[in-house]
């Protein structure tokens, strides 16, 4: 699930960068809102036939963020309207190096490099970045969806799946065996009740100590019963995890002159029972307290582009946060201090949705935002303060064509949603779809 981001994902070389941050952004730019600043001067200068302003800002850009593949395209393009045809060809190189894919075969941007033996070999490098990597293992489906599947959640005590549903509104329980006793596909049931209580439910956490289901939930255009005015309503729901019925919902308090379109997407438990609510639609992690009321804004930064997934490290006493537009984010649980943390050379963590921690610690990350879609595996070091290395375990499998959020399951394993559906609601206010079967995808760690 991504809402908010600051430049289109569908564009191969435009890249006009729109910031969400507003008066944040303003006073403190980081490295990013820099780089997305210089690549919208970049595209004026392209737009003006000024090849060699194109190039010097669109330099001056992938400088500052040499992870952002559709930065690198453009700036192949630039050197290339330069007559620097080495210089383009060995940019595309590094695009390949990021595991990313990019037509630019197709593009008429690229056409002088059309039939050049170093040009030919970059984009097969490209091509190959579309193989299929890892088992691409379904574990099983779910039958019979008409709507969006985005969270998911399991329980360990009872083996149940949980599936939040942001079309219809509701959550869904799956018993917990794979298989039924006849090998046929277990049944899926409605959780929470019929209604509108909730709004779209997205990222969902069970939390057995409170027997409290939380999910994530936002009015969001693919939402059953969405008008325009309630555009920007989110909040967090405590369902009771022992019947589905939902005790509460805590939504964004909206101070007056709040312009943002607030999405919680996603959430995540702390041990002392906090749970803690990026929002896709401004730069906020909300906090609910154990107890609480209302939902604070716990944290605020610039760097918070575009927040979706996170996960508590209690031992390194950090949040981790997913940013679609700007990688992975650390923020001090007891400061609230925000850091971005670099992503090792030839590897990009731009396009990050679900995050999940494994057993042994390291992060699992659903990247969705690259061609072709990734599940990562993110290796910490120096005590979570940096990043050691980053594996690619699922990439490009033809079922897993727009994955969502995860979590670690049955067997300590990874299972996440392999095509949520988002693209079946482009309209705001449409109905349920065709049902069609949700496949649920196993990494084994």
């Amino acid at each position: 699930m991504v809402f908010a981001i600051p430049f289109p994902r569908g564009c191969l070389l435009g890249l006009t960068v729109g910031l969400i941050l507003g008066p944040i952004a303003a006073a403190e730019p980081t490295v990013a809102a820099q780089a997305m600043a210089l690549a919208r001067e970049a595209a004026a200068a392209a737009d003006a036939a000024d090849q060699a302003g194109y190039l010097a800002k669109m330099e001056a850009a992938v400088a500052l963020r040499p992870d952002f593949p559709r930065m690198l395209v453009n700036l192949a393009a630039a050197q290339l309207g330069n007559e620097r045809a080495d210089e383009a060809i060995a940019t595309l190189g590094r695009l390949a190096a990021l595991g990313a894919h990019s037509p630019v075969e197709k593009s008429a941007d690229f056409a002088a490099l059309r039939g050049q033996k170093e040009f030919s070999a970059v984009v097969k490098k490209l091509a190959a970045n579309l193989n299929p990597q890892g088992e691409g293992e379904m574990a099983f489906s779910l039958p019979g969806m008409t709507g969006v599947i985005e969270g998911i959640a399991w329980r360990e005590k009872t083996g149940e799946f949980f599936f939040g549903d942001a079309h219809q509104r509701c959550v869904w329980v799956r018993a917990g065996a794979t298989k039924d006793d006849k090998g046929g596909e277990r049944a899926v049931r409605r959780f929470t009740p019929e209604g509108e209580e909730l709004w779209g439910v997205l990222g969902l956490a069970v939390d057995e100590e409170r027997g409290t289901l939380w999910a994530a939930t936002s009015a969001v255009p693919a939402m059953a019963g969405f008008a325009q005015p309630m555009d920007g309503t989110a909040g967090v729901a405590e369902i009771d995890l022992a019947t589905g019925a939902v005790r509460r919902v805590v939504p964004v308090g909206r101070a007056a002159g709040d312009r943002y379109s607030h999405v919680l997407g996603d959430l995540a438990l702390g041990p002392d029972g906090s749970v803690y609510l990026p929002d896709s639609g401004g730069p906020t992690v909300w906090r609910l307290a154990p107890g609480a009321a209302a939902l604070e804004a716990w944290a605020e930064s610039a760097e918070f582009l575009s927040l979706q997934g996170a996960v508590v490290a209690p031992e390194s006493g950090a949040l981790w946060v997913a940013d679609h537009a700007n990688g992975l984010l650390r923020v001090d649980l007891g400061s609230r201090a925000v850091r971005r943390l670099e992503s090792p050379e030839n590897t990009t963590l731009i396009g990050l949705d679900g995050l999940a921690r494994a057993p042994n610690g390291d992060l699992l990350a659903v990247q969705n935002g690259l061609r072709p879609n990734r599940v990562l595996r993110i290796v910490l070091a120096a005590g979570g303060e940096a990043i050691d290395r980053v594996t690619v375990l699922e990439s490009a499998h033809l079922t897993m064509a727009a994955p969502s959020l995860g979590c670690v399951a049955t067997g300590g394993n990874f299972f996440f949603v392999g095509n949520s559906g988002w693209a079946r609601f482009d309209e705001a206010g449409a109905g349920p779809t065709a049902p069609r079967p949700v496949p649920v995808f196993r990494t084994k760690l």
